[in-house]
């Protein structure tokens, strides 16, 4: 009778946990493939999926789309990092179309181009910013045609991108934070070619090395380009600890697009006639 009671009270405890590991796709499901990833390779799905950061700030806009652009911080000009469904990445090799040895078939099509910094090592390069309720995973299918230089910061509305404190006391609260930084020519992130990168969210450095984006509350996440070179991002998958109900976006007039916006479960909850997704990186304000 006790090795039953034993029995239940593991199997219990097994289900129990097995429950609480449950993930749930933050995008939806009729715009990702069979293995859950969201593909940047049609117009409807960037008009309803990304707009651009908060950049008066230069930080995530909480308001904005769940996946946000900010500008590289480039005196004068601030070149824009871009979505377009139409851009071709480079393909297995790191090779560019028109480029000896491209291979067309196997370089993905649609992406986001974060813009590359000045000049390899540097970190004032464009981000890719993900504005997420909550966080279990986060999964980038990235390519280029260098070495991949980048980090990820942990940014809090507000404070700026550049506002780097990856040294303050309160870990979650306060200014910019470099979690994970791979920027050198001999500590990348990635080589050239394709890399599907599925641990973006729990990967860590020395600086912050207890820090994750692995949250049940709102945590803002953004990659970096450290390198003179763009990064595509052709496909984004994030999965949440619990389902997230509440709405893509309720956008209010600074958030960056004008265009159609959707709920998660693809019931559009507000329209305009245009949609605007490249900012104007001469609005750039540092802090």
């Amino acid at each position: 009778m006790l090795m039953k009671k034993i029995f239940t009270f593991v199997m219990c405890a097994m289900t129990a946990m097995s429950a609480g590991a449950q993930e749930f796709n933050l995008f939806d499901a009729a715009d990702c493939d069979a293995d859950g990833w969201l593909w940047l390779n049609t117009q409807e799905k960037i008009d309803k999926y990304v707009g651009v950061i908060d950049e008066d700030n230069y930080t995530v806009n909480p308001n904005g789309k769940i996946i946000q652009m900010a500008f590289a911080n480039i005196a004068p000009d601030y070149p824009a990092t871009t979505a377009d469904p139409d851009i071709i990445g480079t393909d297995k090799a790191g090779y560019v179309i028109g480029q000896e040895g491209y291979v067309a078939d196997e370089a993905f099509k649609g992406a986001i181009t974060i813009a590359g910094a000045s000049a390899q090592m540097s970190t004032n390069g464009g981000c890719l910013v993900l504005n997420l309720p909550s966080c279990s995973t986060i999964s980038l299918m990235l390519s280029s045609e260098a070495s991949m230089l980048g980090r990820t910061l942990m940014l809090t509305p507000g404070y700026g991108i550049d506002n780097d404190d990856s040294t303050g006391e309160d870990k979650w609260i306060g200014h910019t934070k470099a979690i994970y930084s791979k920027a050198t020519l001999f500590d990348k992130l990635h080589s050239l070619g394709q890399w599907k990168w599925e641990t973006a969210a729990t990967d860590h450095g020395r600086t912050n090395g207890d820090l994750t984006f692995v949250s049940e509350n709102p945590v803002y996440f953004a990659l970096q380009n450290c390198h003179k070179y763009p990064i595509y991002v052709h496909a984004i998958k994030v999965t949440t600890p619990k389902q997230e109900s509440a709405g893509i976006s309720d956008l209010s007039a600074n958030s960056g697009t004008n265009g159609p916006v959707y709920n998660l479960a693809g019931q559009r909850v507000k329209h305009a006639s245009k949609s605007i997704l490249i900012q104007d990186g001469k609005k750039f304000v540092s802090k």
